[in-house]
């Protein structure tokens, strides 16, 4: 997917109360990991200082913890839809990461009155530049927890994906054994005559190659391939009512013999029963919503 088509996405990542809570803890963890780790920002100098007390530095990472949650609060809780920055686009998102950072700079400021920095330089603090300089730094330390939090919602998604379809696919085979499997199936060629006729449990994968398809069959517990000059979609008109559902561009798959749904390098395939170890056949995102809803009919 080009980076254009992508940001044009739906991001909804943080439309829940749970992922919006993720999202705050997991910034307020970082920020505090980060700074204590690294000590960034001359805090290393700061920390060594024996002006500033044990007292001093609790209440310096407390502020920070605080107006981290604050700002956080009040984006993902408020503002986001004060300003209707709800079921948006990703290319939206990210400009509203943007003004995030800034809402933490002003929270961030305005917490400087109440507990003073380290060094006790507030003047410092009320210069401009001086704010201008900390917001790429809070952007920065903001960044890490949004996408770590994105990665985690998105992986956990996936996990239930599969999941969810590895028991329609349970569900799709225990009713579909009730049914009679070794009909058999008069696969035609482009001039409508009969090509080739095999039972609907032979038929394994369908591959389209061009003006033909490569049709995969079991033949004594052996694939066998079968070419038929003809089109997928024409084959796939002949099989209609039948468990031989297209998952991708360029495939179609008995899910019959499906064993489950597996995702490797973010792509997903449907792995075969284990007759057929180790053949794997592409779903397209295109195609999977069709393959569930088709198993779950």
């Amino acid at each position: 997917m080009q980076i254009r088509e992508y940001l044009k996405e739906p991001f909804d990542y943080f439309d829940d109360k749970k992922s919006k809570w993720l999202y705050i803890l997991s910034a307020i963890v970082f920020s505090h990991l980060f700074l204590i780790i690294f000590q960034p920002y001359g805090i290393s100098e700061e920390m060594s200082n024996p002006v500033n007390s044990t007292l001093n530095k609790f209440l310096f990472f407390f502020s920070i913890a605080l107006s981290t949650f604050l700002a956080l609060t009040l984006s993902q809780f408020f503002f986001r839809q004060l300003f209707g920055f709800q079921n948006i686009k990703i290319k939206k998102y990210i400009f509203w990461l943007l003004i995030e950072a800034l809402i933490l700079l002003f929270i961030n400021f305005g917490m400087s009155f109440i507990i003073p920095d380290l060094g006790n330089d507030f003047e410092k603090e009320l210069n401009i530049w001086f704010q201008v300089k900390m917001y790429p730094k809070l952007l920065l330390i903001l960044i890490f927890p949004f996408f770590g939090t994105v990665i985690y919602i998105a992986i956990k998604r996936l996990q239930t994906e599969v999941k969810e379809l590895d028991q329609q696919l349970l569900t799709f085979k225990y009713k579909y054994d009730k049914t009679k499997q070794k009909d058999t199936l008069n696969l035609l060629d482009e001039n409508n005559q009969l090509d080739i006729a095999l039972s609907i449990n032979e038929i394994v994968y369908i591959e389209s190659s061009n003006q033909y398809v490569v049709v995969n069959f079991i033949k004594n517990n052996t694939i066998k391939k079968h070419i038929v000059r003809n089109r997928l979609k024409h084959i796939l008109s002949q099989t209609e009512n039948l468990p031989i559902k297209q998952c991708h561009r360029s495939f179609a798959v008995n899910l019959i013999h499906v064993k489950h749904l597996t995702r490797k390098n973010g792509k997903a395939f449907l792995v075969l029963n284990t007759n057929f170890e180790g053949l794997k056949i592409p779903v397209s995102n295109s195609f999977l919503e069709a393959i569930k809803k088709d198993l779950d009919n």
